[in-house]
């Protein structure tokens, strides 16, 4: 039977989840000295096309040629008029058949340099290498470009010293900050947000939207989703482990459309203890997974360890095969907390007008969107096998097993409540079937913190989140 399939599913991956443990350590290299409240430290990426170290010099009389690939910090203080590379992460090659290999940070002990302001945007590097040679880097800042133009100058009277220049360009990674908690990384564009799903060694840093963005420019599979999911404890499993931060703006017209693809949401696979969306809101997003994909969301595909709050959907579609939801496709021992969607939803069993599956918890969250499927389809959660509290949805909701006008399969309800007019459905695995005149009066919802939490316009319409 599909049921006991189901709760088997439901305790191995439990079990596998219990024995097995996962340490992700987000490390971070602050080799920076006492700075001003002023100082501002940026994180430039190298245009490995267009940065190059050349090496000259020696008793062969080389001259060979390095493409620099990586990033560098860099910290600007005006209050001092100085500046200083704190952080370094860069590897030079030639093109030769030995692949030789610099390390620019070595060659011209970038992080030991004393930066010194010339004018508004160039800045004077000077110090010493390990080998005593002079070191003169000059750096010329235009808007988020690096100009880095430098080289080495052996001791007089010196032999067999190689000479080293530096020609190169480093663009800002994202809108500014590191990646900190205390100095996120900062998101003003679509195109620094699509960029966040190329940098692995990105999830689990800070992130913080200072914008309102349109993802409109993106379509089908353009967008770089944001971590994602190989198979149960795979090594291979790239979660994202850090922290968004929405700050109150919304992202309009993500789009995605694709076959045969789990995890499907602005953010794929999420896990980790500290891990966290917050203070987002997305506008008119439609997720288009076919009818093999499962774990499929707007905001999330799978969320498997962290939390959701104050998060919100308004608009769109979302459709996909398995465990399809408004928000979210899959909460699995998480939270979700302060959140709504008016999604569209469709796919075919698992699925919820905010998240198809619910091991996890729920609370003060609502749905109004339709949702339609086959089988395990609820206006609010298709399968639940959490707790869910201080909740409602008002959408149709149509289905051919386990339909249920909250919760299609399962139960776990708490002060929980749907709309047996608007929904089409007189029943629920979990929740209290009300009207829609009941479900626009505040002393139905007994035990939730109006004033606090939610807001009532009485008699004309739902409880409404307070935020």
């Amino acid at each position: 039977m599909k049921e006991t399939r189901k709760k088997l599913i439901l305790w191995l991956i439990s079990f596998m989840t219990t024995i097995c443990l996962f340490s992700f350590t987000a490390q971070a290299q602050d080799t920076s000295s006492e700075i001003s409240d002023s100082a501002e430290t940026n994180t430039y990426v190298f245009m490995s096309e267009e940065s190059t170290i050349v090496q000259t010099g020696g008793i062969a009389g080389v001259h060979w040629i390095y493409s620099i690939e990586g990033l560098l910090q860099l910290t600007l203080d005006p209050n001092t008029g100085t500046a200083s590379f704190v952080h370094i992460d860069a590897n030079a090659t030639d093109d030769s058949t030995f692949q030789r290999t610099l390390d620019p940070n070595e060659v011209f002990n970038m992080t030991s340099l004393a930066g010194t302001f010339i004018d508004d945007t160039t800045i004077s590097f000077t110090g010493k290498a390990k080998d005593d040679s002079d070191v003169l880097i000059t750096v010329t800042i235009d808007d988020d470009l690096l100009y880095l133009v430098g080289e080495t100058t052996p001791p007089p009277n010196s032999a067999d010293f190689f000479l080293f220049s530096l020609d190169a360009i480093a663009r800002r990674k994202y809108g500014g900050g590191t990646g900190r908690p205390n100095d996120p990384y900062l998101i003003y564009t679509a195109e620094q947000m699509n960029v966040i799903g190329l940098y692995e060694q990105d999830w689990a840093k800070h992130f913080r939207l200072m914008t309102d963005i349109d993802l409109s420019d993106y379509k089908g599979t353009d967008y770089n989703i944001i971590g994602y999911w190989v198979g149960l404890d795979s090594p291979e499993n790239r979660p994202f482990r850090g922290v968004f931060d929405g700050n109150g703006h919304t992202i309009s017209n993500f789009t995605y459309t694709c076959t045969d693809v789990n995890c499907i949401g602005l953010f794929g696979y999420i896990e980790a203890p500290e891990a966290a969306i917050r203070g987002l809101g997305l506008i008119d997003p439609n997720i288009d997974a076919g009818t093999e994909g499962w774990g499929i969301g707007s905001l999330a595909g799978y969320l498997r360890e962290g939390a959701i709050t104050d998060c919100y959907v308004e608009g769109g579609s979302v459709s996909g095969n398995e465990e399809v939801g408004g928000l979210l496709g899959i909460n699995w021992e998480c939270a979700i907390t302060n959140c709504y969607s008016t999604s569209i939803v469709s796919g075919n069993e698992d699925v919820g007008g905010l998240a198809g599956d619910n091991v996890g918890t729920i609370t003060n969250c609502y749905s109004t969107g339709s949702v339609s499927g086959d089988e395990w389809v609820g206006g609010l959660v298709g399968f639940n096998w959490g707790t869910i509290t201080n909740c409602y949805s008002t959408g149709l909701v149509e289905g051919a097993v386990d339909v249920g006008g909250l919760v299609g399969y399962g139960g776990g309800a708490i002060a929980s409540f749907w709309d047996i007019e608007t929904s089409g459905q007189l029943i629920s695995a979990g929740g209290i079937g009300k009207t829609t005149a009941e479900m626009q009066m505040a002393n139905t919802f007994v035990g939730w913190s109006f004033g606090l939490v939610w807001t009532i316009d009485e008699g004309k319409d739902y409880p409404r989140l307070w935020w």
